[in-house]
């Protein structure tokens, strides 16, 4: 192998290592996200409107993202509400959590801790008895990262 040839194959090499984390982090943000609402809920982000009835409850700033505490309540009645779902926007898998409530939980009510990979939108959606969607969202900074 030739001086010339060498460099020119470590020049590329360089180059695709350095482009590699801009093009990934390009895709795997909203897309992602409105994909994984499509395919879960069946049907689109936009057509889901936020309601003061959902108070969704985390810290302004995760010190980890391994271990962020998350609280959702609602003064709608729980015989009213289907599902809960939980998703952050810019995980991985955006999905977190899918909860099946009845009459019988009394309230609408979740606390639990969920892994966020970075900064993002942690939405709480609510599928109602009638078929619609409701829901709340909340940004999280996490300075250090948990999932990723």
């Amino acid at each position: 192998m030739s001086r010339r040839k060498f460099l020119m194959l470590t020049a590329v090499a360089v180059a695709g290592l350095t482009l590699t984390p801009a093009v990934n982090s390009a895709f795997a943000t909203t897309p992602r996200l409105e994909e994984d609402v499509r395919k879960r809920l069946g049907v689109e982000l936009k057509n889901i409107k936020e309601v003061a009835e959902i108070k969704l409850t985390a810290p302004t700033i995760a010190e980890s993202g391994a271990n962020v505490p998350i609280t959702v309540e609602s003064t709608i009645p729980v015989d009213r509400v289907e599902r809960l779902w939980i998703f952050v926007d810019k995980n991985p898998i955006p999905w977190i959590a899918d909860v099946k409530l009845t009459p019988q939980n009394g309230v609408v009510f979740l606390s639990t801790r969920i892994k966020m990979g970075e900064t993002s939108n942690v939405r709480a959606i609510l599928q109602l008895k009638d078929g619609t969607f409701v829901m709340a969202t909340k940004e999280v900074k996490v300075t250090a990262g948990g999932c990723g």
